[in-house]
């Protein structure tokens, strides 16, 4: 495939990330954007040099028939998104989460079926830190798997010193979510947990909010296990003296040796150390280069997606136990 035609569908927040990532893909070029809002649809054309915008994505595909569509649409449009891409053999990179509960995932994986090649734009396993991790782990310098901890932290959901909260002033559709932390957030982390830990089970959960701008949860733990494999997600998005924008920080424990982040630097340690800096916003940046990346150029040699769709409901079986564990008994 010499060049690679995308559409974008969604011109909304998560958009611009999209965009500036396949400037960096030789070879690539978004052809069209859409969106309901044919005013957003043209400022974000504007703002990227795309020579054409639909409020219809029916229409778009119809007409451009591209090599790929990119789906950064709202999470409750991705299941008709998807059904377009594949009735018309247009291979899928659909944003997380694939749907909002598992049961919704499962029926659009079973809808595209083998019909076009469909991966999950799930980001965060591409940041630099993990994929170093994951480097280490495939090394053996860790050895095998004993534990893991991942810890988030915000304070987007808290009031400035204007009255704004940042988050909700980025991401305004966070107050809107029945499912907001785990949904929407900590299922970023719980798909790097299983990716670098291996198959889990979520064993417990608890969660709450403490915001009264939003109506899903803000903060939350996860316990999961397998075997005597073990591993906790710890998140709050209104951790007063927290950055307004979510910091991770990641420790895994290893047979042989440990790793760990801590927001600026991840380290080796036991036999071997190593340190390596990392820019937080730099590594936010690559991980969208890096799906996206991965994206085309496994669609050009055929290669298995990372993230493909069947993995990434994994990924959401997680988030789904995890909140059947807050259901009262």
């Amino acid at each position: 495939m010499n060049r690679l035609r995308i559409a974008l569908a969604g011109a909304g927040w998560v958009s611009a990330h999209h965009l500036a990532a396949w400037k960096s893909v030789a070879g690539a070029e978004v052809v069209a954007i859409c969106d309901p809002s044919l005013e957003r649809a043209e400022a974000r054309a504007r703002e990227f040099g795309v020579a054409r915008v639909y409020a219809d994505a029916a229409e778009m595909l119809q007409v451009l028939h591209p090599d790929a569509l990119d789906i950064a649409a709202p999470v409750a449009a991705h299941g008709a998104l998807c059904r377009l891409a594949a009735d018309r053999g247009i291979p899928i990179l659909c944003q997380k989460p694939l749907a909002e509960t598992l049961d919704e995932a499962r029926a659009i994986v079973a809808q595209v079926g083998t019909r076009v090649r469909f991966m999950v734009h799930e980001n965060w396993r591409f940041r630099p830190q993990y994929r170093q991790i994951r480097r280490w782990l495939d090394e053996g310098a860790l050895g095998e798997p004993v534990s893991c901890s991942m810890r988030v932290r915000a304070s987007g959901l808290l009031p400035d010193a204007a009255g704004r909260r940042p988050q909700l002033e980025r991401q305004g559709f966070f107050a809107t979510l029945e499912r907001l932390l785990i949904g929407e957030v900590l299922v970023h982390h719980l798909d790097v947990v299983r990716w670098l830990m291996g198959p889990l089970e979520v064993v417990a959960a608890r969660a709450g909010r403490a915001c009264e701008a939003v109506r899903g949860e803000d903060h939350a733990v996860i316990l999961l296990a397998a075997g005597s494999r073990t591993a906790m997600v710890d998140g709050n998005l209104s951790a007063h003296g927290a950055p307004s924008k979510s910091s991770d920080q990641f420790e895994l424990i290893g047979t042989r040796g440990a790793a760990c982040f801590t927001g600026e630097e991840v380290q080796l340690r036991g036999g071997r150390q190593e340190r390596l800096a990392i820019d937080p916003e730099l590594a936010y940046r690559a991980s969208y280069a890096g799906a996206i990346g991965h994206f085309a150029s496994a669609l050009a040699s055929g290669a298995c997606f990372e993230t493909d769709a069947r993995d990434n409901l994994e990924t959401l079986a997680l988030v789904e136990a995890a909140y059947a564990c807050l259901r009262p008994a």
